[in-house]
């Protein structure tokens, strides 16, 4: 499975979590609100596979972001090796440099996109080496501990900490599709280091069927409670 599976599957069944609570007339979800909890369950979905330095979380997004970053600081790079070269005063050209990146928005943001791509994958590098690939991540109770922080840092910014719920759902809808494989995962790491499945062995197959079909059904439903609004009016 790649991202974009995980990613559906995520959004795909939170939708239909949306939809349930919907019909049970719990609550009734803005389509902003739809929007966004799309992109946070996908996000969650997408994170789960840090501790593997190929993916598209800590390789693809961060390489991509890093070449953008760069582009957009040559500029300046190259005026401070310039005076640098014409004008050996390291602490004047350092001044230089910095006065120029964070006096501009544009130039201080691109910066801080550079480092974090960095941090990033050097994280997953060292989740790698340290944890390995479908490892302690893709456990049960670091789910449950990523959910609760993730809750909290929405909380600190000023937003819902609902949101952090969104985030749980899609790292645990990816290792519950990561389960299905032949592969399986340590659901209940640090207690037992064995790689379990989802359903039984025989029935994993049967279970990545009904999950693509209940994610694709999921963003169906997704696209309907969108699009609600303009059929009411």
């Amino acid at each position: 499975m790649n991202y974009i599976h995980h990613a559906l599957f995520g959004v795909g069944t939170a939708a239909l979590g949306v939809a349930v609570v919907e019909v049970l007339g719990v609550l009734q979800v803005a389509p902003a609100a739809l929007g966004i909890g799309a992109v946070v369950a996908a996000a969650g979905s997408i994170a789960t596979d840090l501790d593997h330095p190929k993916s598209f979380i800590s390789h693809s997004i961060p390489s991509r972001v890093l070449r953008i970053a760069l582009a957009i600081l040559t500029i300046p790079i190259l005026a401070t090796v310039a005076t640098l070269l014409t004008m050996p005063d390291v602490q004047g050209t350092w001044n230089l440099f910095s006065g120029l990146v964070l006096g501009m928005a544009i130039l201080r943001w691109s910066l801080f996109a550079l480092l974090a791509s960095l941090g990033l994958m050097g994280l997953s590098w060292l989740l790698y080496r340290s944890l390995h690939h479908r490892g302690p991540l893709h456990s049960l109770i670091f789910t449950l501990a990523v959910t609760i922080a993730a809750c909290a840092t929405f909380a600190a910014f000023g937003q819902s900490w609902i949101w952090g719920l969104f985030f749980g759902w899609g790292w645990l809808w990816h290792i519950l599709a990561d389960g299905l494989t032949k592969e399986g995962v340590p659901f209940f790491w640090p207690f037992n280091d064995d790689r379990t499945h989802t359903l039984p062995d025989w029935a994993c197959g049967i279970g990545r069927l009904l999950l693509s079909l209940a994610a694709f059904a999921g963003i169906l439903v997704l696209i309907y409670l969108c699009l609600r609004p303009m059929f009411s009016t």
